[in-house]
């Protein structure tokens, strides 16, 4: 073992740009000699080149090795302070010793040279990208983010596609590609295609009207309107319904959502009903009334209704139709209606709240349409390969219902959020000023989740980036999601 003079294990580490190892000591033993040291001070991979790079990402050294090494035979150089010993996940260290790198989590341990003191280190080591890994950890750093998962397809190839960190920390998992992440809002554009979906198969129109007589959700609810009777399809596609403007969001809201004096969800119709109870006209902002069609105004309950348009046109449950008409036919088959974490999945991932927000307070099911999926970033790439108007994969929809649902609604109303609005289609946000590159796009944003994809840029670029935690603090460069979609945006590019 070489040894080397005691030296900042940070400015160590630092200066050989090592992947984070989580020290959790040093341990002091009774009676230690307290000149007695337990230091990792050198940790790197030779035989791995220059990409071998340490990252100290929320107590864990993260490191990247190119793409192609084999991780399960990786010979490290460790050099320790003087006199101590140390061992690889309990095997004894030897110079030119190979270890397999390639589980979840690889444990240092240093032992100093009296055995009275020790310290642990904690690696992770995945191939990759040096130049993205780096970004990401950053993020995660900043933002408290256990687990990310990030792919990135060109045309119908993925060509980057990569888990970082834990999908639950307490087993020490690490996520890949795979794993299961709640989509949030992105599970809109899943209940868009399900629509869409109806409309091909002759069973639906855009523009039938969903409550009253004459809707398709006739006689489901009681307290309907004359401004009710007149809200389509389209209008609940586009966010122009108006039926929760002026209201706190009823999705998210504890007085609609929950039975009176409990933690118990309501069923989701009793959800809508007391939407409808509590919008009974358009809302008058004192310039506009805001009736169905003249303005953008983002509605979760909109989606929710959606949901139960899907499951009384179709005569089966969300998820069934979901699954069994949507995403079958894309060979797409381990995607879900999350659920609670007594619930989750064996390759879900955990989800971690922050700031005294609580994820698993939502009811999935209830909420299926508009926040309810969870899915992979992988899948989200393969389902962008059947709608993307690509001759490459063949869509499942023709090109005339995609036009459609990629076309900005024309709002008829004035305002920022009127008829000069062009920033949304049918499920979809576009346009993005900056960012994107005509791709069609979509993030979400419940506790304990951040979400984002991208598809298909001018230039055939695709991407998702999904992470198992939600912050609200900021860094340098702004918010969480202000960094989302720039990282996503600089990532497609990489690639093209």
């Amino acid at each position: 073992m070489k040894l080397v003079t005691t030296k900042s294990l940070a400015a160590t580490l630092l200066m050989l740009g090592l992947a984070a190892c989580s020290k959790t000591g040093p341990e002091v033993l009774p009676g230690a000699d307290l000149s007695d040291k337990a230091s990792l001070e050198k940790l790197s991979f030779p035989g791995a080149g220059t990409e071998a790079s340490a990252i100290l990402c929320n107590g864990y050294y993260c490191v990247t090795v190119p793409e192609g090494t084999d991780r399960a035979a990786l010979v490290p150089t460790i050099s320790v302070s003087r006199g101590a010993s140390v061992t690889v996940d309990d095997q004894s260290y030897e110079a030119g010793k190979a270890f397999d790198f390639s589980g979840n989590v690889q444990t240092i341990k240093v032992v100093s040279e009296s055995g009275q003191r020790s310290s642990t280190y904690k690696v992770l080591v995945k191939n990759g990208d040096l130049d993205i890994d780096r970004q990401v950890y950053k993020f995660m750093n900043d933002f408290k983010v256990p687990g990310v998962s990030v792919s990135i397809m060109k045309g119908s190839t993925i060509v980057y596609s990569c888990g970082y960190g834990l999908a639950d920390k307490a087993a020490e998992t690490r996520v890949t590609p795979d794993h299961l992440f709640r989509m949030a809002s992105i599970s809109k554009q899943f209940c868009a295609l399900c629509i869409m979906r109806l409309v091909e198969q002759g069973r639906l129109r855009l523009d039938d009207t969903v409550f009253g007589e004459k809707g398709v959700l006739q006689g489901v609810y009681g307290f309907v309107t004359p401004y009710h009777e007149a809200i389509t399809v389209r209008h609940l596609l586009s966010h122009s319904s108006g039926i929760t403007k002026g209201l706190t969001d009823p999705a998210f809201n504890w007085s609609y959502r929950m039975f009176e004096g409990t933690s118990v969800p309501v069923p989701t119709d009793t959800l809508i009903q007391r939407t409808l109870k509590a919008r009974p006209q358009p809302y008058n902002d004192g310039s506009q009334d805001w009736g169905p069609g003249v303005a953008f105004n983002y509605s979760n309950i909109g989606y929710c209704i959606l949901q139960r348009v899907v499951e009384v046109v179709s005569g089966k449950g969300y998820e069934n139709f979901l699954k069994e008409d949507l995403l079958e036919p894309m060979g797409i088959t381990d995607t879900h209606i999350g659920g609670y974490l007594s619930e989750r999945r064996p390759n879900e991932c955990v989800y971690y709240s922050q700031d005294g927000a609580d994820g698993y307070s939502n009811c999935l099911p209830q909420l299926a349409g508009a926040a309810g999926v969870i899915t992979s970033t992988n899948q989200l790439m393969k389902l962008l390969t059947y709608i993307d108007e690509d001759d490459e994969v063949p869509d499942l929809f023709s090109h005339e219902t995609l036009e459609e649902m990629y076309t900005p609604y024309q709002f008829s109303g004035s305002g920022t959020y009127g008829s000069s609005y062009h920033r949304y289609g049918l499920g979809w946000r576009m346009n993005h000023s900056v960012l994107f590159g005509g791709a069609h796009y979509h993030g979400g944003d419940i506790a304990g989740t951040a979400t984002l994809w991208a598809g298909r840029t001018y230039t055939g670029m695709s991407g998702a980036f999904v992470c198992n935690s939600r912050a609200y603090n900021s860094n340098s460069t702004g918010s969480m999601d202000d960094n989302l979609y720039v990282l996503l945006d600089k990532f497609m590019k990489r690639f093209e």
